[in-house]
């Protein structure tokens, strides 16, 4: 066995240069987003910390993509606040109206089965399915029920204008996860402009500016994600 069995290796320390890792030193700008997030439901607010902290480490090899993965999930985290259950009937409530009505359907045979379409427990059926798929969501759904669940002012924003931001939120989750699973690793000094520009989004959301910076968001929304 060799001599340093017993004495795993170490590793590397942050260099003599890095920021403060007990939390890296903010901008007013980053403070001002992550009081906003800390004012949502859910951890939000957690996971842009440990984005902002996972840039902070000079020492870690995967600054950029560790930020990523906690910028994705921030933004799952807001989806999950927002499709929180709400007060309504749940599957078993469903099921018990569903199962007497089946139970009791008239049946022709064994081999024919329900008489027609029209038979009580038939119906039942197609509603207790529609009921369900009903609550099965897609991802751009997903986007559009965050935005109208979370936004501060409930602003019935122009078609275009609410377009253009559900289109810009999963243009983030597309952006985050391409850094997290890319081939190639990603310059963190570059990604921080990604992070700006998501910063500067996440106020557009949450802390809406008054009618004279409408058009630097406009502008903002046109631009899209960083190339």
């Amino acid at each position: 066995m060799g001599s340093d069995e017993g004495n795993p290796a170490e590793l590397p320390g942050p260099s003599d240069d890095a920021p403060d890792l007990r939390f890296p030193a903010l901008t007013s700008h980053s403070q001002e987003v992550l009081d906003t997030l800390a004012r949502q439901r859910g951890r939000a607010d957690h996971f842009y910390e440990g984005a902002l902290r996972a840039l902070a480490d000079r020492s870690s090899p995967v600054r950029a993509e560790t930020a990523a993965y906690c910028l994705r999930e921030l933004i799952e985290e807001l989806e999950r606040a927002a499709l929180a259950p709400k007060p309504g009937p749940g599957l078993g409530e469903l099921f018990d109206a569903f199962r007497p009505a089946w139970k009791d359907a008239v049946r022709r045979s064994e081999d024919d089965g329900l008489v027609d379409n029209c038979d009580p427990a038939v119906f039942a059926a197609d509603q207790f399915v529609e009921a369900a798929e009903a609550t099965r969501a897609t991802r751009r759904d997903r986007a559009q029920t965050t935005f109208s669940e979370l936004d501060p002012v409930q602003r019935p924003d122009p078609p275009d204008t609410h377009e253009a931001q559900i289109k810009r939120l999963l243009d983030f989750r597309d952006e985050f996860n391409h850094v997290l699973h890319g081939e190639e690793p990603t310059d963190p000094e570059t990604f921080k402009a990604s992070v700006e520009s998501f910063e500067t989004f996440l106020l557009a959301w949450f802390a809406p500016r008054t009618f004279e910076d409408f058009s630097e968001i406009d502008e903002l929304l046109e631009e899209g994600p960083p190339a």
